[in-house]
Parts: C-alpha cells; structure tokens; sequence
C-alpha cells in the first residue's frame, strides 16, 4: 500500500549526522534475519539513505540503490529480499523505512525547537532593547523607582515559571545584599534557572523549580539549556510522563558520562570494522588502499570481500594465524 510522504521533499541532512542506535539495531528482525555477508550491505544502505533527497529515502528501482551502495546488481538481486525488507513506498515513488523515518523527524524536531529557541531569544532581547529605549525616567533613576522595576521583574518571572519562588521584598534588596533564594550557594542568579523552567515547561514538564540546588549546579557547570531540553522531551515521550527529578537525573548521568569520555574512563578502543570510512582508513593504513568502488567487472572485488582482506591484513600485522 502506498503511503503519504512523511516529510517535505527538499528536506536534507545538512551535515546532521546518521547515529546508530546499536542496541535497537540488534533487536530488529531484519538485523536478526540478514546473513552476516549481508549485514555490512544494510548499513550502507542506510547510509546511502540519509544522504539522499529527500533524507532518509531511496529511489524505487533496483539497479540505482545497487549503484548508490556499490553493490553488483547480481548480488543485490540475490539478496534483495533481506536488504529491502521494511521499505514502503510513498506518494512520491520514492521508499521510506520506518525507523529511517524517525530519524529524520527527530532531526527535524530538533533544528525546529533550535529555531524557536533562537526566535525567542531575539524577541526576548529586543522586548529589553525596547524597554530601556522607552521607559519612564521614574523607574530609571532613583531609589523608589529601581524598587518598582525590580517588583515588576520579580512579577514577570513568578509568571513566567510559575513556581513563584521569589517575593517583591527580596527583589527590593537584591542589589543591597545577597539571599539564598536570590542568588544559589555556587554564585549562579536564578536568571538563567527560570531560562531553563520556561524552556522545560514548554515542552510538557510541570513541576520545575528554579530554586532547585541542582537545577543551579548544573547550570553553574555550563550545561547548555538544550541538554535540559532534550531531557524534558525524553520525559514527555515516556509512559507514563516522568516529573522534573528524572530530568536531573537524566542530565546528572549525561553530564558524569560525559566527564568520563572527557576523561577516557573505560572507553574500548573504536573498532575499526565498523563501517565503510573506518575499514578504509584501516586499509589506507596499512598500505592497501582503498575499495575500487567503480570496478564493475565480473570478477571485481566486493567490499565484504575487502573487508575480509583488510582483517586478514591486521590479523597478521597482530601476529595471528591466518
């Protein structure tokens, strides 16, 4: 059955990268289903997908995705079955696959909530550049009148975040003193904390609370608010929704892996089979060039056949048996 084109047809990846998710890959039927000299070819695939247009479709005809992954017609034809397997064609004649699909969405989901952050932000500042332009002296100058402008910013953030977490009074004193519900114990003004609520309520995460110590450690830390954004979706997406304490939980496990990548803390070694850039580079390096993609003699070398070359190679520069 034909279905709708799931997205625009100029849409492109734009140097977005294509990320396995390793651990889906593995569970899917198709991985489970494909001979081992087939699984290489699915990842090309894949690959060959991303970086079309529209991203993440293929055109409808056999012998260009063959030639699109450097694959003998022959072969493609052989194991055709294994390779397309998943693949549904849309209104448009090209074929879509539902877990490319959702890659794409994802990404544009992302650059869309990058766009509206960005919108915001330019708003946001020319609202302040308009405001300082235009504003009465009596809340410029003075003493009574700095009292009132900062009432009236305390009033905007409580409604903003709608947590509330500060009074007029305190923000009457904000320049004469400093207060633990001003101002966190690292330093960090709660500014940038009510930045990051609003940013989380937006996408579905009530109960935040920008007075939250950890909420201001982090952000003290230099998490961008993006990383809480990205944690606030994965809590609206889950079943049943999870609250704001998962949300530092996801960040706080993100920001501690990251110290350990920072640090090269139990990092394997990258492999380097894992797909076509690395098995080539590992062939530059070890004298053999790379894969004649453009022979398409009879006899030519497939890359699976490459590859097995190539681990022969470094088996023997390890000094393993052939």
């Amino acid at each position: 059955m034909i279905r709708p084109v799931p997205y625009p047809a100029d849409t492109r990846a734009k140097g977005w990268r294509f990320e396995l998710d390793h651990e889906r890959i593995e569970q899917s039927d198709t991985w489970a289903l494909a001979p081992a000299d087939v699984k290489p070819w699915l990842l090309m695939l894949w690959l060959s997908a991303w970086r079309q247009e529209p991203c993440g479709s293929l055109p409808n005809e056999d012998e260009l995705i063959a030639v699109r992954i450097g694959m003998p017609m022959k072969t493609f034809v052989k194991v055709r079955s294994k390779l397309m397997r998943g693949w549904w064609e849309a209104e448009d004649g090209r074929l879509y696959h539902d877990t490319v699909t959702k890659r794409v969405l994802e990404m544009l989901a992302a650059r869309e909530a990058e766009r509206r952050r960005k919108a915001e932000y330019r708003q946001r500042k020319e609202a302040e550049r308009r405001s300082d332009a235009g504003g009465d002296p009596d809340l410029s100058h003075g003493t009574t009148g700095r009292h009132q402008q900062d009432d009236t910013r305390s009033d905007t953030r409580r409604d903003d975040t709608g947590t509330g977490t500060s009074t007029g009074k305190e923000e009457n004193h904000h320049h004469a003193r400093t207060t633990a519900g001003s101002v966190g114990g690292d330093g960090q003004s709660p500014t940038k904390a009510g930045e990051v609520c609003r940013a989380i309520k937006a996408r579905k995460v009530a109960d935040v609370n920008p007075s939250s110590p950890e909420l201001i450690a982090l952000i003290a830390k230099g998490v961008p608010v993006e990383t809480f954004e990205a944690a606030a979706d994965i809590c609206a997406k889950s079943v049943p929704p999870k609250g704001f304490a998962y949300l530092l939980g996801i960040v706080k496990r993100q920001l501690g892996e990251a110290a350990q990548i920072a640090a090269g803390v139990g990092m394997p070694e990258k492999p380097w089979d894992e797909n076509r850039s690395t098995i080539e580079a590992k062939a530059v390096e070890l004298g053999l060039g790379r894969w004649n993609e453009h022979d398409l003699s009879v006899d030519r070398e497939t890359f699976p056949q490459f590859t097995a070359r190539v681990r022969r190679a470094v088996e023997q520069r390890q000094g393993v048996p052939a």
